[in-house]
């Protein structure tokens, strides 16, 4: 198995968490510059973008899908919760991914040699990231330091990739709080970006 990704992508991370916490074996091909627009070094991928995984002969795009893929194939009791009915808990993972796709967005633009700060579009993106950490500060009673499962994998793949890239100030309280305890699991601690954990 191999997932094509990058040690600092949330996306990828999240898939990583839940490869952990089952335990699969798995090679993480490395694709550098995600700015790049060489299709090759996405392994084929179409959207230019990470993670995407090789199973055999299933070739699988997108985190989510990734995901739901692996536990269907590997862990049919879903332990993590991924196919949760739980409509708080969707809405939290879609706000967690929102939140993360508008990184992206200001990262890579910053990349690419253009200052984010005057242009409408790019201010949408941090207002959006800003009110989504307000909105699951609200709510950070969703999640859980113990037993964690998909949700928790968004929420601390999106934590710790705002503290490396410093979009904006992270002054929650309860979010920072669930995330120095999910900080301290050791399957957790196994993907944190080198640059965090050193």
């Amino acid at each position: 198995m191999k997932l094509f990704a990058t040690p600092k992508s949330h996306f990828s991370r999240k898939v990583r968490l839940l490869l952990d916490h089952l335990e699969l074996t798995y090679e993480l091909v490395d694709v550098g510059d995600v700015s790049s627009a060489e299709s090759s070094l996405f392994d084929g991928n179409p959207a230019l973008g990470v993670p995407v995984l090789e199973d055999g002969e299933v070739w699988m795009l997108e985190s989510d899908h990734i995901a739901f893929y692996l536990v269907r194939t590997y862990d049919p009791g879903d332990r993590f919760n991924i196919f949760t009915e739980s409509v708080d808990l969707l809405n939290a993972r879609a706000v967690m991914n929102n939140i993360m796709a508008n990184e992206v967005k200001l990262i890579l633009a910053e990349r690419g040699g253009l200052d984010p700060s005057p242009h409408a579009y790019f201010q949408k993106a941090l207002k959006s990231i800003e009110l989504g950490l307000s909105w699951l500060e609200a709510r950070s009673s969703l999640l859980k330091s113990e037993n964690p499962g998909y949700a928790e994998f968004h929420f601390i793949s999106l934590w710790e990739h705002l503290e490396l890239y410093q979009l904006t100030e992270l002054n929650y309280s309860k979010l920072q709080e669930l995330a120095e305890q999910l900080g301290q699991l050791e399957t957790v601690r196994k993907s944190t970006p080198l640059s965090l954990a050193e």
